[in-house]
């Protein structure tokens, strides 16, 4: 995982920052800004093209973590929190607002690239479930519309379920549409009849 990095900063100390800073390039990344409060970050354009984010905060705090989850639900990235102290509600919020990699009292140049591999590799597998997840809804609930339309002609028809299936499959046939969106039509013009 040795490729540039565009990495967005969140630091109010400016001292810790450039040392940081300077670790990240010295390992090929590029800084593309650094920010002081991570009340910002929603509205910073550099968050459509950083690929991690780096938040330093001495003591995180509810904002902090609210500010975070709101990034994790419009632009996701890859986000690696050092902070000096902690506790089990801190580590918690920071997991639930999407931090991937989560350290205490440990800023050291030389373990800052490590660090932002396993935030990349966590943040990847979180993602890689994230939409298995979301296909998986979404065939369920195709799934329960293709049922669904099947018992309304079943019902309104007097046919098998079988018979209704192959109506649903012919009309989509016809129509050059998908057996799903072909369901969710009979639903509705079930339900304008209704």
């Amino acid at each position: 995982m040795n490729t540039a990095l565009k990495i967005i900063l969140v630091d109010k100390n400016t001292g810790r920052s450039a040392i940081l800073r300077r670790a990240l390039q010295d390992k090929g990344h590029e800084v593309i800004c650094r920010i002081e409060n991570s009340i910002h970050l929603q509205n910073s354009n550099e968050m459509t093209h950083a690929d991690v984010l780096i938040v330093n905060a001495d003591i995180p705090d509810r904002e902090v973590f609210a500010n975070l989850t709101d990034v994790n639900k419009t632009k996701p990235k890859p986000i690696v929190m050092f902070t000096e102290e902690s506790n089990s509600e801190m580590a918690s919020s920071a997991i639930k607002s999407g931090v991937n990699a989560y350290i205490v009292d440990g800023l050291e140049e030389r373990r800052v690239q490590p660090i932002i591999d396993v935030a990349i590799a966590r943040f990847r597998e979180f993602q890689a479930l994230k939409d298995e997840l979301d296909a998986t809804r979404n065939q369920l609930s195709e799934r329960k519309a293709v049922e669904k339309a099947k018992g309304l002609l079943m019902q309104h028809k007097g046919i098998s379920e079988n018979a209704a299936y192959q109506a649903l499959r012919k009309m989509a046939m016809d129509k050059n549409k998908r057996i799903v969106d072909v369901a969710n039509g009979v639903i509705s013009a079930f339900e304008l009849l209704a």
